[in-house]
């Protein structure tokens, strides 16, 4: 059986700004390096064999502080990176609304995006790499760090769902999903899970 640890990075510094990101490289923001030592002591018992991630520096810097637990290099794979958003990146809801009146950031169906990447072609480049990363680590672990659009796709690309934009998934900054593949078929065992970072919520002050 192969186990894939699929986690979204730490909070960068435009998830806390309410910016939208796609290919903007933010940085890790204080509390996105709490999240990441969270996410260390969680991994610190769990065996892996390969560590993957987005080349973007928010998942970059979550994977090496993972991968450094157990003496792993990180693997980048351009195709973990987050959607291009195109024109909307780095902008907040205010400021999309603005540039695209009457947009509905809330709609079931697929966004266009101006000058972004479709639902299609997401899933052109994340397909190969699952389809890569079973072949190679058969009966291993891995972890995979990449963002909340990728995560989403990826998912629905391992459990077929149909082809779309907006996925029934929610992926909080430094949450596990994990999935299984075995004899040809994905399980999907643990999804969104952000239980180590309790303690960080209980010992915020107001």
């Amino acid at each position: 059986m192969t186990t894939l640890f699929l986690i979204r990075h730490a909070q960068s510094a435009a998830n806390a700004d309410g910016r939208i990101q796609g290919w903007l490289d933010s940085p890790l923001s204080e509390a996105g390096r709490q999240q990441v030592q969270a996410l260390c002591e969680r991994f610190r018992a769990t065996p892996l064999d390969a560590v993957y991630a987005s080349p973007l520096a928010r998942a970059t810097d979550t994977a090496q502080a993972i991968a450094a637990i157990h003496n792993l290099a990180v693997i980048l794979d351009d195709r973990l990176k987050e959607y291009n958003m195109g024109q909307w990146t780095g902008l907040n809801r205010a400021e999309i609304e603005a540039l695209s009146p009457g947009v509905d950031l809330e709609a079931e169906h697929e966004l266009v995006v101006p000058g972004g990447e479709t639902a299609q072609e997401m899933r052109e480049r994340v397909e190969p790499f699952v389809r890569e990363v079973v072949g190679r680590h058969a009966g291993q672990s891995v972890a995979v760090i990449t963002h909340g659009g990728t995560l989403g796709m990826l998912v629905g690309a391992m459990i077929g769902l149909p082809v779309m934009r907006r996925h029934p998934f929610s992926f909080g900054n430094a949450s596990v999903t994990e999935v299984t593949h075995q004899r040809g078929r994905w399980r999907l065992r643990r999804l969104n899970d952000q239980c180590h970072l309790h303690p960080l919520q209980f010992n915020r002050r107001p």
